[in-house]
């Protein structure tokens, strides 16, 4: 099968019959003229094509190679040659004196160390993206040292150390200069989403007179992206509290901004006195209509002072946590209803009596998701943080944090909300349950 292609312009011309024609500018048989072969790179004359069956001057196979190569011999690496490309880039160099005086550049980039192992171990290294500062200017190249044989021309293996080494250098700038763009404009758009997720998130908490509250919120590492967690405290009629966690999926600026339009949402549905599973359904069906394809994970709770009662609702969020006076953990295992933006699933509120001096804690899966463990692992380990987080609010945030291992390079964002109520005297019972379940209306 023969194929062939044709510029835009360029006439179609018949091959040769046989060969015929085959020389620049001579007619074929049928009077065609047909091109000769050319040289991609430029006119060459015959003399200057190297023949393969020959053995060659390696000097000369050196010089015209377009990078940077240099020849050392011995162990301490005495410069043997240096093409025209490295004299180019450094200057002129005296051979026959070592590298590290003929060419200081290579202990610049650390290449002479790598030398060293190859004259010991026989085989070739390499260093990748190495700042050279040449006549040019700076360039960033891949160094490669090859050993060369001890001079042996049989086809058995050479015994002992090289003789010496080949240093062959790759420029890749143009790469190297991509990649700083990349991620500068990738540093660009996390500060932005940073300060978009930052804004959202309510600057200063309410705080009940009954009720103690604090939040915090850990944007993850430089190497991970800002993804949509939110939390907020909401004052509602009545004198009761609603306490929100949410956590949009998805990175970047589009997990902030849909993060945002939840939350205010959430707080505008608060305000309509609805019970909890309620504002879920509401919640559900915005979140379908800002993006179909984008799902979010939500509690919603509303602390009664006059009860002293905790309604709640769940969205597909991990379990709320709470210490009771006596010290024992007890985590929200009721029915779960589906994330935020699936549509068509039940949500369910649970009430809950507290007592005084029981401390509650609200998070997103941040705090507890890690890549190489099963998250059950990590909600036992914050419910035996929790256990002996003793204090205000503020604090327990700051512990739970500290013992989860979030830190400023963590690969997730995290929030917690922490909420406690003032301890009593003579507070004698754990936490009792209510209403097991409010089936939605």
């Amino acid at each position: 099968m023969r194929w062939s292609a044709r510029l835009t312009g360029v006439p179609w011309r018949a091959a040769p019959p046989n060969g015929a024609g085959t020389d620049e500018g001579t007619p074929s048989t049928d009077g065609v003229v047909v091109p000769g072969q050319r040289d991609p790179i430029g006119p060459t004359t015959a003399a200057e094509l190297l023949d393969p069956h020959k053995p060659q001057n390696l000097r000369e196979v050196l010089n015209r190679i377009p990078a940077p190569v240099a020849v050392t011999y011995g162990p301490l690496h005495q410069l043997g040659y240096a093409n025209r490309a490295y004299r180019e880039l450094f200057g002129d160099r005296p051979t026959g004196l070592p590298a590290g005086e003929a060419l200081p550049e290579l202990g610049t980039m650390g290449v002479l160390p790598l030398m060293d192992q190859v004259i010991r171990g026989g085989r070739p290294r390499s260093v990748k993206a190495r700042c050279i500062l040449g006549l040019t200017g700076n360039r960033y190249y891949n160094v490669s040292c090859v050993p060369l044989g001890t001079g042996d021309t049989g086809d058995a293996p050479a015994e002992g150390p090289p003789a010496g080494v080949l240093v062959f250098a790759a420029e890749v700038t143009d790469q190297v200069l991509a990649a700083a763009r990349l991620r500068e404009a990738e540093r660009r758009q996390r500060e932005a989403a940073v300060t978009l997720q930052r804004s959202l998130l309510p600057q200063k908490l309410d705080q009940p007179a009954d009720l103690r509250v604090a939040a915090t919120y850990q944007p993850g590492g430089a190497e991970a992206a800002v993804g949509g967690d939110w939390y907020d405290v909401i004052a509602i009629a009545g004198g009761r509290t609603a306490l929100v966690i949410g956590d949009v999926m998805g990175r970047g600026l589009r997990a902030a901004a849909v993060m945002g339009q939840l939350r205010t949402a959430v707080r505008a549905y608060a305000r309509l006195d609805l019970p909890p599973h309620e504002v879920m359904c509401l919640l559900d069906g915005l979140a379908m209509e800002i993006d179909a394809n984008q799902i979010a994970t939500c509690t919603y709770a509303v602390w009664d002072p006059q009860h002293r009662t905790l309604s709640y609702a769940s969205a597909g969020h991990l379990p709320m946590l709470l210490r009771c006076p006596d010290g024992t953990i007890l985590r929200s295992e009721e029915q779960n209803g589906p994330p935020l933006g699936t549509g068509g699933g039940l949500h369910v509120s649970h009430t809950l009596r507290l007592l005084p001096g029981t401390t509650g804690v609200l998070y997103t899966d941040g705090l507890v998701e890690r890549r190489d463990e099963d998250i059950d692992q990590g909600l036992d380990l914050l419910a035996r943080t929790l256990t002996g987080a003793i204090g205000a609010p503020e604090v327990i945030c700051a512990r739970l944090l500290r013992a989860m291992g979030v830190t400023s390079e963590h690969d997730d964002d995290v929030a917690v909300l922490a909420f406690q109520l003032p301890g009593e005297e003579g507070a004698e019972n754990p936490l009792a349950a209510l209403d097991s379940a409010i089936p939605e209306a």
